[in-house]
């Protein structure tokens, strides 16, 4: 299980840094890919950050469950991947749905 951690926290990694790149480049995107090109390769750069950043929460949850800690708190990990997942799950839902329709 640890290998497979550190294989989604690579691709996290890299489709966070290509998708922060794709937003600061929107221009050049529509301008390489076309207008709904570049809304796709978003499009699918959010749900893979969406998706590595839920499964890299899910197994530091279950890594460090609230019950064994002293006062309930949440390690830096949770709580980072926590947050990720949570803006990006509602800023991809949105940002999907305005694709397709």
């Amino acid at each position: 299980m640890g290998s497979l951690v550190r294989v989604l926290n690579a691709v996290f990694w890299v489709a966070a840094a290509l998708l922060v790149v794709s937003l600061a480049l929107a221009d050049f995107m529509t301008g390489l890919f076309g207008d709904g090109g570049a809304q796709v390769v978003t499009a699918v750069l959010m749900v893979v950050v969406v998706m590595c950043s839920g499964a890299i929460a899910l197994y530091e949850f279950r890594l460090n469950p609230l019950e064994d800690t002293e006062r309930g708190e949440w390690t830096g990990r949770q709580l980072f991947y926590a947050l990720v997942f949570t803006i990006t799950f509602f800023v991809a839902f949105l940002y999907i749905l305005t694709v397709i329709f």
